[in-house]
């Protein structure tokens, strides 16, 4: 079975859950993105995915609705905000900009579906995950598939959609 995480910028997913359909493939959600949506009309929408919880950061995750992460996972965490923001995310993280604390949670949905070994990251938010050789380098070093709704839907027509 493939195992599928969807990113917050692609919901609602009612067409790729229908397109991949014949692939049998598991989605979820990490509890980032759950958190996101609460009290959004997309949060009715995540009752077709699981939810995978997030690797606890203090000061941003939920008691309840988050989980110690593996030895890893600091250092995993760490590399993909030095990647998805150019080396330029600062070290202290105490007086975040909204847009920081947004890349910081976009590495926590990552962190979380690399954490839980899942095979397909879909995602549309190409400045984060997929320009400037974002995707190739988050590839390479984490052994991650990240595709967009397009490629995703593309694959799933086309009768080609693998894991990594």
């Amino acid at each position: 079975m493939m195992k599928v995480t969807l990113d917050t910028g692609v919901l609602p997913a009612d067409d790729l859950i229908e397109a991949a359909e014949p692939f049998g493939c598991e989605f979820v959600v990490v509890s980032v993105t759950a958190r996101e949506v609460a009290d959004t009309p997309y949060e009715v929408r995540l009752n077709d995915c699981g939810e995978i919880l997030e690797t606890a950061v203090w000061g941003e995750s939920y008691w309840g609705k988050s989980e110690f992460g593996t030895d890893q996972s600091p250092d995993v965490l760490d590399k993909i905000l030095r990647i998805i923001s150019n080396g330029a995310f600062p070290v202290s993280r105490e007086n975040l900009s909204d847009g920081q604390r947004h890349q910081l949670r976009d590495a926590m949905i990552l962190e979380a579906h690399i954490r839980a070994h899942r095979n397909i990251f879909v995602t549309d938010d190409t400045k984060a995950f997929v320009r400037g050789g974002r995707r190739e380098e988050l590839a390479a070093k984490f052994r991650v598939r990240i595709l967009v709704r397009e490629e995703f839907l593309a694959e799933c027509r086309a009768g080609t959609l693998e894991a990594v």
